[in-house]
């Protein structure tokens, strides 16, 4: 009885030690700019080693909680109606997806990662770069569904402007998978023998497929998400002034979303959110100048039709450089692709 109890001890520990590494690690990474890299992942290793250490009928909570709890700390909106902040319900499905394939592969990827050597190394790296393959794949096809033309043209462009973030997405699935994925589960398979055991009850995947398929189906729909006001969709200013609100309108597409600002620029905010919702910003530093300039956002080009991109700070056009214009959290950034004058 007795060591019933302290396996089961062991196994809440374990939950919440995973959760907190989650939350804290991304919000780390990405509200305090410590990521090596844009895209690296941390909630990856952590749902694979969730799956691994515990039961499959709570481990499919660590994705879903580490993300909502460092979105939350983050200060991204979530639940609210916008076709950019929707691809949150793509985002939180696809960790689901993540999770819900690596349950049904656990049985053999246990004795494998048991030990520590050249092949569960190879193993581990491979994991990594199929799991965050199929991911980024999700993901992306969400970008689309959401926010483009329904047609094959417009697919392939996002598959195609997703490739460099994809690429980093896939150096940290390795990278994280053989340096902290495969050395946790080696050492913790001993303590751990009792949770990790082969089990063949298929019942105890059932509720993993349940919200999988649900989260999937929600990501398509979206009516819960969707907040009408006078005909249109809209995001309420932030009214605790916690958040910066970035709208962002190009040729025929719009992004809106909040995010949280600490010592910010115009320019460290735009860069911050194509990191988080991968889109692609290119710019030249003017040397002459000492200033940035932005060149493209999401593949619109300046000089396109005669437009380029230009940016307001609460609805004032400003005369300052990108780099240099100082935003504070309650500020409202409006880039426009549009004509000059």
């Amino acid at each position: 009885m007795k060591k019933e109890i302290g396996k089961k001890m062991r196994e809440i520990a374990c939950f919440f030690v995973l959760l907190v590494f989650a939350i804290i690690g991304r919000y780390l990474l990405v509200a305090e700019g410590m990521q090596p890299f844009p895209n690296f992942e941390i909630v990856m290793v952590a749902t694979f080693l969730a799956i691994m250490l515990l039961d499959v009928r709570i481990a499919m909570l660590i994705p879903l909680l580490g993300m909502i709890g460092s979105d939350l700390l983050i200060g991204n909106p979530i639940f609210i109606g916008n076709k950019m902040n929707q691809i949150i319900a793509f985002t939180y499905s696809g960790f689901a997806l993540v999770a819900l394939i690596t349950i049904f592969g656990k049985n053999r990827l246990k004795p494998i990662f048991s030990k520590i050597n050249g092949k569960s190394a190879l193993c581990a790296g491979c994991m990594g770069a199929s799991l965050v393959l199929i991911y980024d794949v999700w993901t992306n096809l969400g970008w689309w569904y959401l926010l483009y033309p329904h047609n094959l043209h417009s697919l392939i462009t996002v598959y195609s402007l997703g490739l460099p973030f994809m690429l980093y997405h896939l150096i940290a699935g390795v990278t994280t998978f053989v340096f902290i994925g495969l050395p946790i589960v080696a050492y913790c398979s001993p303590g751990y023998e009792s949770s990790i055991k082969i089990r063949k009850r298929t019942y105890q995947k059932v509720p993993a497929v349940v919200l999988a398929s649900c989260l999937a189906l929600i990501s398509f729909t979206g009516t819960s998400f969707e907040i009408p006001k006078n005909g249109e969709l809209w995001i309420e200013p932030p009214e605790d002034s916690r958040t910066v609100r970035i709208k962002i309108m190009g040729d025929g597409w719009t992004m809106d979303y909040n995010i949280s600002a600490s010592n910010d620029t115009v320019y460290s905010i735009l860069m911050r959110c194509s990191s988080e919702y991968n889109f692609t910003v290119e710019s030249t530093y003017w040397e002459s100048y000492d200033a940035v300039v932005i060149d493209s956002i999401n593949g619109d080009v300046n000089g396109e039709g005669g437009k380029y991109w230009q940016y307001y700070v609460n609805g004032i056009y400003s005369m300052e450089s990108c780099d240099k214009q100082k935003v504070s959290n309650g500020d409202f950034i409006e880039w426009n692709f549009e004509e000059f004058g």
